[in-house]
């Protein structure tokens, strides 16, 4: 699944065991987590570190590395029973002491947000609804092999290039095969689409189709974020979801530019589910993050701080709150490269859409893996 953070910063799917050693240093021993509270080991934590267990079976992960496979799986079913036999805070507290090294994130991590629009569309082309979103096209190249990926590059790279957006938005170069998954109503709510990397659109007869993410052209990522404000057409500050749709809106000469100038392209295919990350692992808000496979394996039971944004009845910004939490990486993004970047799920429809729009901001990102388990000192392999 993509993401809003593509719109604010610099996709596909990487599996655990890929830790790379070159990036070991931004990593840390520490020997306690912060202060925990009981929100931060709800019920939803434990459907989604099950989630995690039921999607990354050994028969589909691919890849060698510090982490094994079977430690990964270990890691989150050790986690799983620490949850379920803790009675209170301070014995879960405990528990994860005793059993799980604890590594911190050397310095403060960037979160941004990233959540599951709703929006209306149509099975067939009208008046109003004349933005078809593509399935994936059969003659789509398929990645070069990588170690670390499931038959992809994790960060693009395509064997051989596929068309841009431009070639296809406006050139019509995939118009008349067939490849039309259903019709929305704007070219900017379908740009924002691409980027979630999954939706839900209501059909005028009532009816909910969900989207979801199945591939790219695996060109270039190019921010619109970044473009509007190297431009001077926003200033840094005002760099967040519903500035950039409005700056859009009130543009329309510049928006087809501008949207064009992010030449990757995202293809899409209808599920009967929800939002899903790598490995089709269904996300849950707030337990759901998306990090870089290369410093934090899909599958890490990860814990982390950060300040999100707060609303008044009318959905304007009003203050911040601490949040704080378990949370397992189950999803990758072009924009989150690096230690230092994470993107968070936060949920569905237009709270989510509020919340993802804004939050940018630092926090604090700790990992656990299961005693016995070091960083540098496995040899990978099964």
């Amino acid at each position: 699944m993509t993401r809003f953070a593509f719109l604010i910063l610099p996709l596909f799917a990487c599996v655990a065991g890929c830790l790379q050693a070159a990036l070991h240093p931004s990593l840390h021993r520490v020997d306690a987590l912060p202060p925990l509270t009981i929100d931060d080991a709800s019920d939803s934590l434990q459907r989604a570190v099950q989630r995690s267990l039921d999607t990354m079976a050994p028969s589909r992960l691919r890849g060698r590395g510090p982490l094994s496979r079977q430690e990964s799986l270990e890691t989150l079913s050790l986690f799983l029973e620490v949850l379920a036999g803790a009675s209170d805070v301070e014995t879960l507290r405990a528990e994860i002491e005793r059993r799980f090294d604890l590594y911190a994130v050397t310095d403060p991590v960037l979160f941004t947000g990233y959540y599951q629009p709703f929006l209306e569309g149509s099975p067939v082309p009208t008046e109003r609804f004349r933005y078809p979103l593509y399935r994936r096209p059969p003659d789509l190249p398929v990645g070069r092999k990588s170690p670390c990926v499931m038959g992809r590059l994790p960060f693009g790279g395509a064997s051989r290039a596929y068309y841009t957006r431009e070639e296809i938005e406006q050139g019509g170069v995939l118009r008349g095969r067939g490849l039309e998954l259903v019709y929305l109503d704007s070219a900017i709510e379908r740009f924002v689409l691409h980027v979630q990397g999954a939706g839900d659109i209501r059909l005028p007869d009532g009816r909910v189709r969900h989207v979801q993410f199945d591939g790219s052209n695996e060109r270039p990522y190019t921010s619109v974020g970044r473009i509007l404000r190297d431009s001077g057409s926003l200033d840094p500050d005002e760099i967040n979801l519903p500035r950039i749709k409005a700056y859009l809106r009130s543009h329309p000469g510049e928006a087809e530019q501008i949207m064009n100038e992010n030449e990757r392209y995202i293809f899409f295919r209808e599920s009967e589910r929800g939002a899903e990350g790598v490995l089709d692992t269904l996300l849950t808000p707030y337990r759901s993050l998306a990090t870089d496979p290369r410093v934090i394996p899909t599958g890490t039971v990860c814990y982390y701080e950060v300040t999100v944004p707060e609303f008044d009845a009318a959905g304007d910004p009003a203050g911040r709150a601490k949040r704080t939490g378990f949370a397992v990486s189950q999803d990758v993004g072009a924009a989150i490269r690096g230690p230092h970047r994470v993107d968070l799920y936060v949920g569905r429809g237009a709270q989510a859409e509020r919340l993802a729009g804004h939050l940018q901001t630092r926090g604090r990102l700790y990992i656990l893996m299961r005693k016995s388990t070091g960083i540098s000192g496995s040899s990978g392999g099964d």
